[in-house]
């Protein structure tokens, strides 16, 4: 059974961790970007740990809210 966790769900950075229980070896962290109903799929990177998968997806999660914040400090100057 596959299992997808949502890591982020901003609309610059919907940050998804997929796992299937049939294949424990394999962690999928995909990163779309959101446009009204539609998601368009920006990246795919595979794992084979949970540890793996997940520090990753809170590293890309932190990246992006890096950057979102850095625009709106620097559009309020």
């Amino acid at each position: 059974m596959k299992q997808t966790r949502v890591v982020s769900d901003a609309s610059a950075c919907y940050i998804t961790v997929t796992h299937d229980d049939n294949d424990p070896a394999m962690w999928i962290v995909r990163r779309w970007k959101k446009f009204m109903w539609f998601k368009k799929r920006i990246s795919s990177n595979w794992f084979t740990g949970q540890e793996q998968a997940m520090t990753f997806a809170a590293e890309m999660k932190r990246l992006s809210d890096e950057k979102d914040n850095t625009y709106l400090t620097q559009r309020k100057q």
